[in-house]
């Protein structure tokens, strides 16, 4: 058991990511050293986030947990404006020797973020599973602010009928259905869409849904449509 004096949310996470941008951040992001991989993950997830963001083209997006842009770099192409938020500098210097187009790049602390931020839509993927659950509410509570009216939150957590949090900085939380409504609930926000799994997690057999994005909105805005055309 991972003594619970070194788990302490954020301080926890941040030395584990500055040790992966700084060792070898394409393998510990993919798996494997293949930046070719690398860039074709980061497509393909970011043609998911456009399945449920309408209009995305004139749309700011602020991505929490973007990395080393292996995501960002696609949609600094895709949307009006990008916005990057990570708590690893190491990994933001590496996102800023790309250069790319429309992008401001945020350091958090934790929870925080500059003041004067307003977007479209909030997104994170392969982010959130590895904080403690105790930690997220006040990221919510962030994400809500800085969206607009009728704005989105999409992100990726895993739920499943068991939940567990995570002992380490590569470790997973998953939650379950009934804690991720009481987030919500708790946070100011509505569920629009949340894939869920079944049974317990189990590394060897991740369930379909592990991966899939959920769908949030501030609690009484109005949906916007789906748009299902995608970029050639």
């Amino acid at each position: 058991m991972t003594d619970p004096a070194a788990h302490e949310g954020f301080r926890h996470v941040l030395e584990g990511w500055q040790r992966a941008a700084m060792e070898d951040h394409v393998r510990w992001i993919t798996g494997s050293g293949s930046l070719e991989a690398y860039d074709r993950g980061g497509w393909a997830d970011a043609v998911r986030l456009l399945e449920l963001c309408a209009g995305y083209r004139d749309c700011s997006v602020l991505e929490w947990g973007c990395g080393s842009g292996r995501v960002t770099q696609y949609l600094c192409r895709l949307f009006r404006r990008t916005y990057a938020v990570d708590i690893a500098p190491a990994m933001l210097e590496i996102l800023s020797r790309r250069r790319l187009p429309d992008l401001e790049i945020h350091l958090t602390t934790g929870s925080d973020l500059p003041a004067g931020i307003e977007v479209d839509v909030v997104y994170s993927y392969l982010c959130w599973m590895h904080n403690r659950k105790a930690d997220l509410p006040a990221i919510f509570r962030t994400c809500r602010s800085v969206l607009k009216p009728g704005g989105q939150l999409i992100f990726q957590l895993p739920v499943y009928e068991v939940g567990r949090s995570p002992e380490s900085f590569m470790d997973l939380a998953c939650w379950t259905a009934h804690e991720l409504r009481q987030l919500a609930d708790e946070t100011g926000f509505e569920i629009l869409r949340m894939p869920q799994n079944g049974g317990a997690f189990a590394p060897e057999a991740i369930g379909s849904k592990h991966f899939e994005l959920h769908e949030w909105r501030p609690r009484g805005a109005e949906r916007r449509p789906v748009r299902t055309e995608f970029p050639a």
